[in-house]
């Protein structure tokens, strides 16, 4: 533009219009755009195949580590002395790299959901564990103190026959084996064998391995099957799991407590409010479990909300009634902050807890040594950023723990000093967000106040040009203009 060539009309045209335009497009910026960038964000958040968060979920984008603590019992051979409570030692942790690939995706428009199986696989990372998979560790004899618990809703005789069957075919007070072998590999069993090749509906054994984690790494089918909300038309559904193994209840706990609920911890529902509880359905233990928000903290530059188990978590009616169904039908209901997870685990004697029974009843204590509960490191942590629905750490961990108790009908138990639960392992999920993610994820949150800086910025060069305008057009300051002046008549000459 020659502005020497320019008129003054033409001058003030160019600065009104444009100080004009930088104003509205500033003032637009300013209101609108906190609405038109969260518009754009929320349309990339949806599941469907090939979108970036599909790309993001497929699979796991972060570090992503299942660790385990194994507990050996010292002292077994002190079992029948009363003077001396048994002792367990926590062994580990055991670090393991877990990756999750979602496989035979199946896409359901009609509900906005999809299901699919994930593929685990877990590598060990001795640099990061604190033990050897050689290390020895030596348990209650699981086989024995299911078949024990087991024999005690039948009468007399029922009893005596299943401890000369545990006495005739390897049953026994302890068992001894390798970390690796307990965890993933597995043991022979003489009587998991003996009651596999009796086929009774009774006894529905149909291996004659054991492990905690016997035939799951690198199975898509050990988990089963989820189908998640895809969060199309309605974002605050994201990641709901709606149905497992093609159900909506898992039909181990009655009621509200048996329904599939909550997110499988892949994903997320953007836009929580603070009251909101987070729930994650783990289906190790089929059920899911609540957590609550606690504080906000700034978590490497990012504001995150901090959610944490509570005396709510386990419980089963003692502080919230609407979980006492998690207690089982002809079982005794077990005080606050442990699960019965026997109808999970073929009526054995088997709980869920924080590791070391770390916000339960004392009971679960008192008759055994080397636990030490510490709210610090025992407790389920999940740092999430809210708007976007990010999680950026997460630390869940659950014990499981099986209960030893007297029977007068089997010789093992017969003469026992305690009644005792008996920790078992720890199986603990870590995960924390990478700097490449949290890059994105800070980006993402600064679209919108980045949007509103440039909408004051332009707003301010808009006044800024207007005012300039107003001042030059008074001062009569614009390029080849000047004041009128007035012009002097000159008397005609006298004649």
């Amino acid at each position: 533009m020659c502005c020497n060539c320019c008129s003054v009309r033409q001058q003030k045209i160019w600065v009104f219009t444009l100080g004009t335009l930088f104003l509205v497009i500033g003032i637009v910026l300013i209101a609108a755009w906190p609405h038109i960038s969260n518009t754009i964000i929320n349309s990339m958040l949806p599941l469907s195949p090939g979108s970036y968060t599909f790309n993001k979920w497929e699979v796991t984008p972060i570090p992503l580590y299942m660790n385990f603590y194994l507990y050996n019992w010292t002292n077994p051979d002190q079992a029948y002395n009363p003077d001396v409570r048994p002792h367990f030692e926590e062994v580990g942790p055991y670090y393991f790299r877990d990756t999750k690939i979602k496989q035979d995706l199946k896409w359901h428009d009609e509900n906005n959901t999809v299901t699919f199986f994930g593929l685990r696989n877990w590598y060990f990372d001795a640099e990061k564990s604190n033990g050897s998979l050689d290390d020895m560790i030596t348990t209650p004899h699981f086989p024995t103190m299911a078949a024990s618990k087991f024999s005690l809703s039948f009468n007399k005789i029922i009893r005596k026959v299943v401890n000369f069957g545990l006495n005739r075919e390897g049953g026994a007070l302890t068992m001894t084996h390798s970390a690796i072998d307990w965890l993933f590999h597995g043991f022979y069993e003489h009587l998991l064998d003996f009651v596999e090749r009796l086929h009774s509906p009774l006894l529905p054994i149909y291996v004659n391995k054991f492990a905690w984690f016997y035939g799951r790494n690198n199975s898509k089918e050990a988990e089963g099957s989820f189908t998640i909300h895809t969060g199309k038309d309605d974002l605050s559904q994201l990641g709901d799991l709606k149905l497992w193994n093609g159900s909506a209840h898992t039909g181990f706990w009655k009621g509200d407590c048996g329904k599939i609920n909550g997110s499988t911890g892949d994903i997320w529902a953007p836009g929580k409010s603070w009251d909101d509880t987070i729930s994650i359905f783990i289906s190790d233990v089929s059920r899911f479990i609540n957590l609550f928000p606690q504080e906000v903290i700034n978590y490497r530059g990012v504001e995150g909300w901090v959610y944490t188990s509570t005396d709510q978590t386990f419980d089963s009616g003692y502080v919230a009634p609407d979980t006492k169904c998690f207690c089982t039908e002809g079982r005794k209901c077990p005080k606050n902050g442990v699960i019965d997870f026997s109808p999970v685990a073929k009526r054995a004697p088997v709980f869920v807890s924080h590791p070391h029974f770390y916000m339960t009843d004392p009971l679960y204590l008192e008759n055994t040594t080397g636990l030490s509960p510490i709210a610090e490191k025992h407790g389920i942590k999940i740092i999430m950023e809210p708007k976007l629905g990010a999680p950026l750490y997460v630390n869940g961990q659950v014990l499981i723990s099986l209960f030893i108790e007297r029977n007068d009908d089997i010789d093992f138990l017969r003469n026992l000093a305690y009644d005792f639960y008996a920790p078992l392992f720890v199986v603990q999920i870590q995960a924390d967000i990478t700097d490449d993610i949290l890059k994105t994820v800070k980006f993402a949150l600064s679209i919108s106040s980045t949007g509103q800086y440039i909408g004051i910025g332009f707003t301010t060069l808009g006044v800024l040009m207007l005012a300039t305008g107003i001042w030059v057009t008074k001062t009569h300051k614009w390029r080849n203009d000047s004041p009128d002046v007035e012009t002097v008549k000159t008397p005609a000459p006298e004649t």
